[in-house]
């Protein structure tokens, strides 16, 4: 069964999208490097260790993954437009590429590396479906719906009697046969942190609500309302992180909340602290995309951000090198559970330099990096021609 859709021509990319990819990928690496890997529990920071571990927490941590999600969503509404003006149902297609997501995540996730996030994206963007005929409105109400789900599932899942998960260890061992047993046992208790699920949702909604309204192409097209985006955005964070960074997470909530008896308000006030939590969260966002956007705006950010955006075009593919470069280099070297955040830095630098220049030279040869040639393939049940001499040729 084929379909007359196809992948996006490389003239027809939004390139501000791919540098935001791009970025997010790097703080996806950079987490994974100076921090999920582990240190010893005998380690003691240094100076330097210190102010990574809290740079990380603070400015990387959670934004990336969100800044990913948000892209997917955008990227979501992008191909429903398209299979929109051709008068084709994007169903199969997406269909397809979420069962693609499920296969590849699945096997990356046991065979590879425990940190995945294609298997979560592969069974949220499920949800995304019912939103593709929906009015601003009603995607609008949809995203609301999502918001208090994800704000009471605590209780929730305590009302319908499902047990919070706990896994025993985040780092993985360091042999291989020890590392599947735990990928597998990490994979079933990790897929039961329902929140995730919602999470996702949220910004996968937030994301394709962003591309319907268009409102990506006005912020790209209006300097004075990326200006304004770009001052509140920078106002909203800094608040946002002096709040939670600064006063919520050193005595904060306890001065909150010690005082109240009620359940019901010590509920609500859980349920504001975690909707804080996401608003900072999104402001981060918005920060560092309007700023992405402002560079890339002039000719000197265009030329600065050409390895970015390649290396963002090849998302999927860097994502999942760099578990293939890093895995075995971890269980081989004895760096699970031994991997200090500054030596971890250092380890970022020299993968990441290495993909932003291997990004740029592939696609100057081939279309797709050699992961999203696998998934747009089954996506479009059709081989894609991968060198971009064969399909000028071709066309």
């Amino acid at each position: 069964m084929t379909t007359t859709l196809q992948p996006l021509l490389q003239n027809q990319r939004d390139t501000n999208l791919d540098i935001l990819r791009g970025i997010a990928m790097a703080g996806v690496l950079f987490v994974f490097c100076a921090g999920d890997i582990g240190i010893a529990e005998t380690y003691t920071n240094s100076l330097m260790d210190d102010a990574i571990k809290w740079f990380k927490w603070i400015m990387v941590e959670e934004r990336m993954y969100s800044m990913l999600i948000l892209v997917f969503g955008i990227g979501f509404s992008v191909q429903f437009q398209k299979a929109k003006q051709k008068g084709e149902s994007l169903v199969p297609v997406f269909l397809r590429r979420l069962v693609g997501l499920l296969l590849i995540g699945f096997i990356h996730a046991v065979f590879i590396s425990s940190r995945d996030i294609l298997f979560f994206y592969g069974i949220a963007g499920f949800a995304l479906l019912p939103a593709r005929n929906f009015s601003n409105r009603q995607l609008l109400i949809y995203i609301l719906v999502a918001l208090l789900i994800w704000l009471n599932l605590p209780a929730l899942l305590h009302a319908f009697g499902i047990p919070p998960v706990r896994l025993g260890s985040w780092v993985p061992p360091n042999d291989y046969a020890s590392y599947l047993e735990f990928n597998w046992q990490f994979f079933k208790g990790y897929h039961q942190f329902y929140g995730i699920y919602f999470d996702m949702l949220l910004s996968f909604l937030l994301g394709f609500y962003i591309g319907k309204s268009n409102l990506l192409r006005k912020i790209e097209s209006n300097r004075k309302l990326l200006f304004k985006i770009l001052v509140i955005s920078f106002i909203l964070t800094a608040g946002l992180a002096v709040f939670q960074y600064g006063w919520l997470e050193n005595g904060g909530y306890e001065i909150i909340t010690k005082n109240i008896k009620a359940n019901a308000l010590k509920k609500l006030v859980g349920m504001s602290l975690r909707l804080v939590w996401k608003i900072a969260e999104l402001s981060f966002v918005l920060f560092y995309a309007s700023s992405l956007i402002a560079v890339n705006s002039s000719k000197v950010g265009q030329r600065l951000f050409k390895p970015l955006a390649a290396f963002g075009q090849m998302a999927l593919s860097n994502y999942l090198i760099q578990s293939v470069l890093l895995v075995p280099y971890a269980l081989w070297f004895d760096k699970y559970n031994n991997m200090p955040p500054f030596k971890g830095t250092i380890l970022f630098i020299v993968v990441f330099v290495f993909q932003l220049a291997f990004s740029y030279w592939w696609l100057k040869n081939f279309r797709f990096g050699p992961f999203e040639w696998l998934l747009r393939s089954f996506t479009y049940w059709k081989w894609q021609p991968m060198k971009k001499k064969e399909f000028k040729q071709h066309n």
